[in-house]
């Protein structure tokens, strides 16, 4: 049986999930419905804006920007494309980044302990003036993260850059987890950096 694991920081007024399933109205874990935001609503808008590419066992998932009719700008990593079937999570149109420079997600399978994880994902959105993010690793390590622009004013109302990151998995066989996620500007200076791991 897959156990399913979502963590989200930087979003306003939200903490790390404790496990699945568990939200504060503005989270949920996949397929069970949030009390808010709407979203669900037929007049509810979504796109495509990155993917996971399939890698070993780990089959290819999609990233879907959504914005809803009750003022909600939302990130889902789903398996099949759609709203229904995502992790992520959800922050007033009004302020998609919760007032800061990055908001980012951690959805694995397996775990709770990081020997147990076999497939991570990050995914989330950065403000236009980020230049350049990675991820730090529980060893000391850093990875590159690539800043999509796919265009996200029409649902987001900004330019924000996206990540979607699948942990490497011979990182995740020698125990090897992402600590946080660290975005900078185009003079290398560090603009926010958000914790964001699995527990050991």
């Amino acid at each position: 049986m897959t156990n399913r694991k979502l963590l989200v920081g930087a979003a306003a007024g939200v903490a790390a999930l404790a496990a699945a399933g568990v939200a504060t109205g503005v989270l949920r874990g996949a397929g069970s419905p949030s009390s808010r935001p709407d979203i669900s609503s037929p007049d509810a808008t979504s796109a495509v804006v990155a993917s996971f590419p399939a890698a070993g066992q780990a089959r290819a998932r999609a990233l879907l920007l959504q914005r809803t009719p009750d003022g909600y700008v939302c990130l889902w990593d789903s398996p099949d494309g759609s709203v229904a079937k995502g992790l992520g999570g959800c922050n007033p149109a009004a302020a998609p980044l919760g007032g800061r420079k990055l908001m980012v997600n951690l959805a694995y399978e397996g775990g709770p302990r990081a020997s147990t994880v076999r497939d991570a994902r990050l995914s989330g959105l950065a403000a236009a003036g980020v230049a350049s993010a990675e991820v730090v690793m529980s060893d000391g390590s850093s990875r590159p993260l690539r800043l999509l622009r796919p265009g996200t004013r029409a649902l987001a109302g900004a330019d924000y850059a996206v990540i979607a990151y699948r942990v490497r998995e011979s990182d995740l066989r020698a125990g090897v987890t992402p600590v946080a996620v660290v975005v900078r500007d185009a003079a290398g200076r560090e603009l926010d950096r958000q914790a964001t791991g699995i527990e050991g």
